[in-house]
């Protein structure tokens, strides 16, 4: 089995984490969105995977140039996630399909893959129920089989919808090849499979999140450091001082420093070469590579190389990478962008700043 996983697209509701990295090298858990999708599709007997780029194509070239089954690529005309599948059209066999902006977990791609193959179907859909289906595709189904796919309708039938993960035949190149080739919608090559074709599904096991905002990408990150981190690990090459307490479940990677009175709870990850502590508390978060700590952190999402100065508390919020968050400062609910500088005794709620932002002391945002 191979992959195609569309990355080419600027996500501008993800604005401003994308200023500087595209949406499929953003961080969840201390590694890249897509990193996770590889490592889990690998799992499952996925053999090469091809990531169709097209914004910040190079960072994608830079983190995947020694990943010998990792292919980069262009789709040089933005015209769709059906045109970003069309690039691969070289591709002879079944073949998977996941969007560079969403997390699922191993269990479901290898539930679908079976189902797939016991269906001996041309496509095969991975579905999940939501609150608010007129949002997505609606599935109409009869038992296994998908009879019809509602795009956005205004009155739903039900609340199954299409999470956009599939397993295709590649006669899904035929269909492509017959669209207009101005804009041509993967959904819209999907249905028409449906019509045509024998298309199963196979429901969401463990958990499917589209990442379209950044409180989704913070919820992805939640939602992996649950799954996945069900005990404490520490790395041979750590520092953990006797002082520092972990009385949840931790992730601490290579060369990270825990120093004296640091407390740890809930699902925590703590990336390679951090230093948190002395005397800091860290409570469901993730603190990516290179980070220096020393203030608290609950529910937060830190990118990578950035410094945290004592007496300071981030709480539910996103910080891009390289950023300095001054002592006495609290922010909560707001989304930081990268190489931000927060000054002393600033108080930010509620907020979304630019990348390179720059306050005052004793700033208020809000």
């Amino acid at each position: 089995m191979k992959a195609v996983i569309p990355c080419a697209e600027k996500e501008d509701s993800l604005y401003p984490l994308t200023e500087s990295k595209p949406t499929g090298l953003l961080p969840v858990m201390g590694k890249p969105i897509v990193k996770h999708l590889i490592r889990d599709l690998q799992s499952v007997g996925v053999d090469d995977i091809y990531l169709v780029t097209n914004y910040k194509e190079e960072m994608f070239r830079e983190e995947f140039e020694e990943f010998t089954n990792v292919n980069i690529v262009s789709q040089e005309e933005l015209n769709g996630t059906g045109g970003a599948v069309e690039t691969c059209n070289f591709i002879e066999e079944d073949f998977v399909v996941v969007n560079g902006d969403v997390i699922t977990s191993e269990t479901d791609l290898d539930n679908l893959f079976s189902k797939h193959e016991e269906k001996d179907s041309k496509t095969t859909i991975l579905a999940e129920t939501e609150d608010n289906p007129e949002k997505f595709g609606v599935l109409s189904i009869r038992n296994d089989k998908v009879e019809t796919i509602s795009e956005k309708p205004e009155d739903p039938e039900n609340s199954l919808v299409n999470t956009g993960i599939y397993v295709f035949n590649p006669e899904i190149f035929d269909v492509l090849e017959d669209m207009d080739d101005e804009e041509k919608e993967l959904t819209d090559a999907v249905e028409k499979m449906v019509d045509s074709n024998k298309t199963y599904f196979e429901m969401v096991e463990n958990y499917w999140l589209d990442i379209g905002t950044l409180k989704k990408l913070r919820n992805a990150d939640q939602t992996k450091r649950t799954y996945e981190i069900t005990e404490t690990e520490i790395s041979a090459s750590a520092e953990v001082h006797d002082e520092a307490t972990i009385l949840g479940n931790a992730i601490v990677s290579d060369n990270a420093v825990l120093k004296p009175g640091t407390v740890i709870e809930g699902d925590v990850f703590i990336g390679p070469n951090a230093v948190v502590g002395p005397n800091t508390s860290v409570v469901d978060s993730t603190v990516g590579a290179d980070n220096q700590i020393r203030g608290d952190l609950e529910d937060t999402l830190m990118f990578e190389s950035e410094i945290v100065d004592p007496s300071t508390f981030i709480e539910n919020s996103i910080i891009g990478e390289e950023s300095n968050i001054k002592s006495n400062t609290t922010i909560r609910e707001s989304f930081i962008g990268p190489r931000s500088f927060v000054e002393m005794n600033n108080s930010i709620y509620g907020v979304k700043f630019v990348p390179d932002a720059r306050t005052d002391i004793s700033e208020i945002s809000k």
